[in-house]
């Protein structure tokens, strides 16, 4: 049987959850293809596939109402910001474009309509 008495997540906590996972998506592409001298092929597989299961991870937490989730997803979204920051100079368009993804990630958690929905003290 369906539980039915479960409410819907909102409409901007499911989109910052599927934002996530899109940024870090593309952090996973461009490990992956990023020509560090000591990345081998199977580290930065491992690497790229541990940031996917990270942010099922978050997203699964944001939809199950954690409010722990809310706030390491806010928090590595915001990092995440900062070390695009810091690669300015010399930045790529796949940068930019996962950079303004996070920052939705930040305006959709942050605002009390979306803070509503986690319940206090999780």
């Amino acid at each position: 049987m369906i539980d039915q008495d479960r409410r819907r997540a909102p409409v901007p906590v499911v989109a910052a959850a599927i934002i996530f996972m899109l940024g870090m998506v593309i952090q996973a592409a461009q490990v992956k293809t990023s020509t560090a001298p000591g990345a081998t092929a199977p580290r930065t597989t491992i690497f790229a596939v541990g940031l996917i299961l990270l942010s099922l991870a978050f997203a699964y937490g944001l939809w199950r109402q954690v409010g722990r989730a809310q706030i390491l997803t806010a928090g590595f979204a915001a990092f995440n910001i900062a070390y695009g920051l810091v690669e300015l100079p010399d930045i790529h368009p796949l940068s930019v474009l996962r950079m303004l993804a996070f920052a939705a990630v930040v305006g959709l958690l942050l605002p009390a309509s979306s803070r509503q929905w986690f319940p206090p003290g999780t």
